[in-house]
Parts: structure tokens; sequence; C-alpha cells
């Protein structure tokens, strides 16, 4: 064989070997990613870990055990303000029972809006025995006046009424013109009493409404210190809400705005448990996807659940930055030897391999 085809020829092997070396070196890499797991971490409800050697993804949500029927305490619209100091609260966790008074706000403002208003209502009332009285002072008076002149009339009708013959002309005519006079004076003293009475009336019947509405405002002003002092309607444990911005829980001192929830008292039956997740993963959730269970307290015990509601909408929870959250109802068996009280902090994991419900 010539010198240059062996020449050539070895160049082709060393160039064929050089070419195999770079794609073992480019596949070892993206086969080494393919296979090593990725984890992407977030606010509570938002830890997701996807692993090749699991079924499916793997989310875990933090929750915590609520009950479907429980008793909110909101600070009560009461008075002019829109905003209202706890007073004294019962502690958290409190087992209270019906008709129990479990917060009092500051009374301080509508106390000083009731004393106003019962010196109005006072007030009002002397007004309307001092003018009922002049009234009828002026009605009695107008009565009298007309009874006067319709005597007067009487008379000037007896004298108006001698012929003229019997009489001189002139005096016959001054005794037509007094009689006119009379009755001119008749008309306007009964308009003088209609109007009285008309007045009287009138006055009454406002002085009636002012009365009224005095008496409903000092009613309601009684109603709304009433309500100032939250009772409890069921019996369960108090569970203290949180401000939306601080994440703290609300405490005696805190000045709260009207409507604001400050706690709740939930039942001790029909329980469930309350997740969220993030917008992001909420497509990985489907009602009926059974999940797996643990209190925070017991991490180590596990109990099965299955997810009965997802929420339509999502909500931002501004304590866990700018993301929105969708609301997930769970039901669960727990053993029965873990006490399950409402409020406690619950782990779910969902994905993998889990007990049917």
């Amino acid at each position: 064989m010539r010198p240059d085809s062996l020449l050539l020829l070895s160049l082709a092997v060393s160039g064929l070997t050089f070419s195999s070396l770079a794609v073992s070196e480019i596949a070892i890499p993206a086969t080494a990613a393919a296979s090593s797991p990725s984890s992407s971490f977030g606010a509570p409800g938002g830890k997701v870990t996807d692993a090749k050697s699991q079924p499916a993804a793997q989310l875990l949500l933090t929750g915590k055990v609520s009950s479907a029927k429980s008793q909110t305490f909101s600070v009560p619209k009461a008075g002019d303000a829109w905003r209202y100091q706890i007073q004294w609260m019962l502690p958290e966790g409190s087992l209270v029972s019906p008709g129990q008074v479990v917060v009092v706000f500051d009374k301080s403002q509508v106390a000083n809006q009731i004393e106003q208003l019962e010196a109005s209502m006072l007030r009002v009332s002397a007004q309307e025995q001092s003018q009922s009285i002049e009234l009828k002072s002026k009605v009695l008076q107008a009565r009298f006046e007309l009874k006067k002149q319709l005597l007067e009339q009487e008379k000037a009708q007896l004298v108006a009424a001698v012929p003229a013959d019997f009489i001189a002309a002139k005096e016959y005519a001054d005794n037509q013109f007094k009689l006119l006079q009379i009755n001119a004076e008749v008309t306007k003293a009964k308009q003088a009493l209609a109007e009285a009475l008309d007045t009287e009336k009138a006055t009454l019947a406002q002085l009636k409404i002012d009365k009224e509405k005095a008496a409903l405002e000092l009613a309601q002003a009684f109603k709304d210190l009433d309500s100032l002092e939250l009772k409890a309607e069921i019996a369960g444990p108090l569970l203290l809400g949180r401000d939306p911005w601080s994440n703290k829980k609300f405490e005696v001192g805190d000045t709260v705005q009207v409507g604001r929830q400050i706690a709740t008292v939930p039942a001790m039956e029909d329980l469930e448990v309350i997740a969220w997740v993030n917008e992001v993963d909420v497509d990985r959730l489907k009602p009926g996807q059974a999940v797996t269970m643990s209190l925070d307290a017991e991490i180590e015990r596990a109990f099965p659940g299955q997810i009965a509601s997802i929420g339509r909408q999502a909500i931002n929870l501004p304590a866990w930055g700018r993301s929105n959250w969708f609301e997930v109802g769970i039901r669960f068996k727990a053993p029965e030897d873990i006490a399950m009280i409402p409020g406690m902090s619950v782990l779910v994991e969902t994905g993998g391999k889990h007990e049917a419900f």
C-alpha cells in the first residue's frame, strides 16, 4: 500500500475515535441529569419533590384540623367607631359552653354615647310636656274667643232683627253693620281655633316622632353595648385568630378593625382538615385523591385521608407572600388513640403510595 494511503486511513480512524469520545461525554451528563430528582420549596403547602422512583409527584401541604360546624367571633359594628380594643378574652384552648362570655371589647365610647342619648331623651320629654301645656292653653284661649264671639253674634242678631218700622233708620243701619262685624269676628275666631288645633296636632306629632327617635337610638345604643360582649353559642375549644398582615395572634389590648375575625369556637364533631395549596400546584390535586396525614404533635403516626373539595377561587394570604392559595378540604379517619382537637397542625402528603380511605 502506498504511504499516502496509509496516512489518510490513519487520520480517518483517529477522527472516528474522537467523535465517539465526544458523544459519550455529552450523553453521560444528560443521563445523570435525567436521573437526579428536582425539588422546590416555598411557603407552607409549597414543598414539591419529584422522584423517578415514585409513581406520582409528591406534595407536602400544611393544614389544620377544623370542624364543619363552628362559631366565629368578629369585631361588632357598634356605634360610630370603626375599631375597638380587646379589653378581655378567654385564653386560647379554653373549653367554652353555650352562653359563656368569650370576648369583651372596650365599652367606654358606647357608654358615653348612651349618656348623651339619655340626656337627649330627657330633653325631648321635657320639651314635649312643656309644649303640650302651651299648645293646650292656646287651644283653650281660641275656644273661649270663639264662644265669646258667638254670644256677641246672638246678641247682635237679636238687635238686628228689630224691624226698621219701630226704630230710626240710622239705628237700624247701625244694627245691621254691627251684625256684619260680629259675623266677621266669628269667622276669624273659628279660623283661629282651627289653626290652634292644627298646630297642636302637628307639633305634638313631631315631638312624638322626636321622642320615638331618641328612644330608638337609646335602645340601639344599649344593644351596641351588649354586642361588645361576645358569647358562645356552641361548646368547644377557643381558637384565636391571626392578624392577616403580621400573622400574629390577637391578644388583650389589641385594637382591631370592625368585621375582623378574632376567634373561633369549633364543634368537636364533624372534624375535617383544611389545607392550602399554591396556585402553581393546584392542578396536581383532584377530589377523591388519597393522601397521608400526620399531626405535628405526633409526626411519626400517619393516618389516611381523602381530598373532599378544592376551592374554586384562589385567595391571597399576605403572611405567606404574594402567591395565591386554594383551600383544600380533606376527610380523614384517625386512629382512636389519637386525640384530634380543632386547631391542631397537620402535615398532608400527596403522591406516592397511600392506603385507600
